[in-house]
């Protein structure tokens, strides 16, 4: 009897996935096999061991589902599933393998996973343990070098966020439909001596989760939001903060707009101290970026209603204040430091860096200014050339913008980002742009938790970053921003969109670059080019140039007039190699 059941119920199986097929192989989740990291190699930034648990598992008020959910959860298939917090799983979407600490990470989550015990839902005004993606996910690197993983603290995380999400959904509603995954789950989350009323509490929670999670993902496919997989260590950042801001958050959705501009993750080091940051220079006030970024990966506000102007949200302050104190310090080059070209890659050719500092003095120097160690001694100067001072005496490295028709580069996110305007609805700022909505937004809910607080002026500065409480924080102009170029080593691939794969790429003229095609996701590094290799492999992203935001043009080095993409002369295969090797030492 019991096989006969057994064969009725998985012919009923069959016919469903037969039936179903279509919609699931449009739901497949592409990954490559785990990419086992070798020997750990932690360099020297600044940080101990406590200040990198900090970083990679501090919350900052993001939910992705309830915290004992994600553990509970299958991964998605039908029979046999592990558990999808395991690192060998989370690990081929990009995820590093994080530490266990029996505060901040006693679950032993990947580096970008936090658990936040007291998260605060902004609407239903409930508190309850969440987990969520802090800064780490997106700004940890990590270079597979022979037998070593070279860890690169506030680097390029090569993660692919958007199948990572996809798989969890899927995990989600599989455990809805299929009762003995749900069976299970139920076990986990509750435990054995649960009673009815607690497994109907769970169902409804449960429900309510994925109808809200439905409805999400009906609007972005009706709307074709998200067309172009940016793929592993890039999304379009602020096209996708102001969906959530703008749209979700506001409940307007005529302000949902389509993503066209991928970036990749930027390194963040020494960015505390920046004039202005983001690729396209947009944001100065360190509180305005970090609740922007807190908001883009999924903390909840609600900027609807009557009670809208009360900037309610989940934003952890506490987290993003923590956060930024590890970044910057106390004072510039105090906090993170940019990573120093490691023992276990190949030695420098001393020759060659000294030529190469000689040719960078001479073609890049002008644009993403001297070295680290003139910087500093610069910083301590009366008059510095490179450093601005502000009312409180801090000092900040005033970086150069450059036009987007000057460095040629494509100029999408930062177009994009100038065209967009919004809906303000309940706020009641009408029509606004998108620069003007972020900053109206990001202040509120810094200005109503300040409020709440009852800080003195000395303290909101010192939260500010000491930047002035009621300067301009956001701005909309087409430009990007030049910064610095230590550690640039460690950051493939390059320009802001990620498009070209190497240094020795970068260096090349518009006949020498072309369009080769590379793929995202392998992190084995090549210390010669620099940057990863680049060749096809299962589950890799496929750079496709031809897909809006990812040309690769502009930062050519060729002979005639500067301009129009052209930043300095042709250089010769010595030149470039030598420019290479002294970049290396950075």
């Amino acid at each position: 009897m019991f096989k006969k059941i057994a064969l009725v119920v998985l012919a009923l199986i069959v016919v469903a996935g037969v039936v179903a097929y279509p919609k699931l192989k449009q739901l497949r989740v592409v990954t490559p096999e785990y990419q086992v990291p070798g020997q750990l190699v932690k360099l020297e930034q600044g940080w101990n061991d406590a200040q990198r648990a900090q970083y990679h598992h501090t919350a900052q008020g993001t939910r992705l589902v309830p915290y004992d959910w994600f553990l509970a959860l299958e991964q998605p298939c039908f029979l046999g599933c592990e558990p999808f917090a395991k690192q060998e799983y989370l690990g081929r979407f990009g995820f590093l393998a994080g530490d266990r600490d029996p505060k901040l990470n006693p679950d032993g989550l990947p580096v970008g996973l936090a658990r936040q015990t007291d998260f605060a839902d902004p609407v239903s005004g409930k508190t309850y343990p969440v987990l969520g993606l802090t800064c780490a996910a997106c700004h940890t690197g990590e270079l597979h070098y022979k037998n070593y993983a070279v860890r690169i603290e506030g680097g390029v995380a090569m993660i692919q966020p958007t199948e990572f999400q996809k798989a969890l959904g899927i995990a989600l509603v599989m455990t809805d439909m299929l009762p003995w995954r749900y069976s299970k789950f139920a076990e986990k989350v509750l435990g054995p001596q649960a009673t009815e009323a607690d497994r109907a509490a769970l169902k409804a929670q449960f429900g309510a989760f994925i109808a809200k999670a439905k409805e999400e993902l009906a609007l972005v496919q009706s709307r074709n939001l998200y067309p172009n997989d940016a793929g592993f260590g890039r999304t379009d950042a602020l096209t996708r903060i102001g969906n959530q801001v703008f749209g979700a958050d506001m409940q307007k959705p005529d302000n949902y707009v389509q993503a066209n501009a991928p970036v990749r993750f930027p390194q963040v080091w020494d960015a505390s101290w920046f004039t202005w940051v983001q690729y396209n220079s947009s944001i100065a006030d360190p509180l305005v970026r970090n609740i922007g970024e807190a908001l883009g990966v999924r903390a909840m506000a609600k900027l609807y209603g009557p009670d809208a102007k009360e900037f309610k949200s989940s934003v952890s302050m506490s987290g993003l204040k923590t956060l930024e104190d590890l970044l910057s310090g106390p004072e510039p080059y105090q906090g993170l430091q940019s990573p120093k070209w490691p023992g276990v890659f190949p030695a420098l050719d001393a020759a060659k860096v000294a030529e190469g500092a000689a040719l960078y003095e001479k073609h890049c120097e002008g644009c993403h200014m001297p070295s680290l160690e003139k910087l500093k001694a610069d910083l301590g100067s009366a008059t510095p050339k490179y450093w601005v001072s502000n009312a409180s005496g801090k000092r900040f490295l005033d970086l150069l913008d450059v036009q987007v028709v000057d460095v040629g580069t494509d100029g999408r996110a930062a177009l994009d980002f100038i065209a967009r305007s919004a809906d303000s609805g309940d706020l009641g700022k009408g029509r606004i742009s998108a620069g003007v909505g972020l900053e109206v937004v990001t202040k509120g809910i810094r200005d109503q938790f300040f409020l709440k607080a009852g800080y003195s002026a000395e303290q909101k500065a010192e939260w500010l970053g000491y930047r002035e409480e009621n300067a301009a924080a956001v701005r909309s102009k087409p430009i990007y921003k030049a910064r610095p170029l230590n550690g640039v080593w460690a950051i493939a691939p390059y320009l802001h969109n990620g498009s070209v794969p190497s240094l020795f790429e970068l260096l090349a003229s518009k006949e020498q670059r072309g369009a080769p095609v590379f793929w995202l996701g392998n992190k084995q590094f090549d210390p010669v080019k620099v940057g990863y290799e680049q060749k096809e492999f299962e589950g890799g992203t496929r750079f496709d140039y031809s897909l809006p935001g990812n040309s690769n043009s502009g930062h050519w080095f060729q002979d005639g007039p500067r301009g129009r993409g052209v930043v300095g002369p042709a250089l010769s295969d010595a030149q470039r190699w030598a420019l290479v090797e002294y970049l290396k030492s950075l």
